[in-house]
């Protein structure tokens, strides 16, 4: 469509307003056998088409696409399960920082059982690739995870009841809770405040926004639990609001209690997962010389590395049954 002369375009796909809203966004896009997707949002039903069939992607193909595993099921309605499989972080994403996190303790000579309290929990994918980086040396367990919405209660408490999920708005949860149902304090924090204030794909009201300031709620957790390290996931947006620097402002929250701290940003299909995804990356620990980001272990183009090239989404798929139409 975007190859037509504008007087040829569908009314949907062009830009309009002052801010040229709408357009490509509302486009449909067929994906490619050989190449990852692009970003899944919690609006799949109207925007990706099966690379071999003219229907749009199911929920269950949509969650291979975010790396989740065929057996992990989602409750809720259609539109709540869509937009927990949008709003997730991949799963190969967060098994690759999780590697990383794993590494951290094994520099510092801290192997065993490490305990991980959750926030923004949502469907679980940085939860479930922290327990997938498990090895002999390191093993991850979520002993506590939270979020204010229904949908992902059910979620995890289907897949997961052992993560010890409790529905609460974290302003006015109770740190003191969190250490009661560990039973000591975590040694690994994770989680991804709220990113519609700071998504490139919204207005940006960044801070002015009630959810845009919940990352400060995350950080006094933080300061009284004293994790070794923390992670906390955003979209890549927050690095380019205009109204506020949140880098800036980040990084004086986690040093004002004690934490060096560091961030990048991180692309999915990087590491395995038929998508391109970006999602930026905050980590903050008392002594950060022990972390590296990961290194990606697959690219684009053929290369001198000799890295995998990037999983392709419709090979992914490939890996399921054919979908068959539900009966009313």
């Amino acid at each position: 469509m975007g190859d037509l002369p504008e007087h040829l375009q569908h009314e949907s796909f062009v830009r309009t307003g002052a801010k040229k809203t709408g357009g490509p966004n509302m486009r449909l896009l067929r994906l490619e056998m050989d190449k990852p997707s692009l970003t899944v949002t919690a609006y799949i039903f109207n925007k990706f088409v099966h690379p071999k069939e003219d229907r749009y992607i199911t929920p269950r193909e949509a969650a291979v696409l975010q790396d989740f595993p065929v057996t992990y099921e989602f409750k809720g309605t259609l539109g709540q399960v869509q937009k927990q499989i949008g709003n997730a972080v991949p799963v190969g994403l967060a098994r690759a920082i999780a590697k990383e996190v794993a590494k951290y303790f094994e520099r510092l000579n801290k192997g065993g059982k490490k305990i991980i309290a959750s926030y923004f929990t949502g469907a679980g994918g940085l939860d479930l690739g922290f327990e997938q980086a498990s090895d002999d040396l390191i093993q991850f367990e979520t002993l506590f995870s939270t979020d204010i919405e229904k949908w992902a209660e059910a979620t995890i408490m289907c897949n997961r009841p052992e993560w010890n999920f409790h529905r609460e708005d974290i302003t006015r949860l109770d740190p003191v809770k969190v250490k009661q149902v560990i039973g000591e304090n975590p040694d690994v924090i994770i989680g991804g405040p709220p990113c519609q204030p700071f998504s490139v794909a919204g207005k940006q009201k960044a801070t002015k926004d009630p959810l845009g300031v919940l990352y400060r709620d995350y950080i006094r957790h933080v300061d009284f639990l004293q994790p070794e390290i923390v992670v906390m996931e955003n979209v890549y947006g927050l690095a380019q609001v205009k109204s506020a620097n949140m880098i800036e402002e980040i990084y004086k929250s986690f040093q004002d209690i004690g934490y060096e701290v560091t961030h990048r940003e991180l692309m999915a299909a990087d590491y395995g997962v038929p998508q391109k995804r970006r999602r930026l990356f905050f980590v903050a620990a008392k002594n950060l010389h022990y972390f590296q980001y990961p290194q990606p272990t697959h690219c684009e183009t053929e290369n001198l590395l000799g890295l995998p090239l990037y999983r392709g989404a419709g090979e992914a798929l490939l890996e399921l049954p054919r979908a068959t139409a539900r009966k009313k």
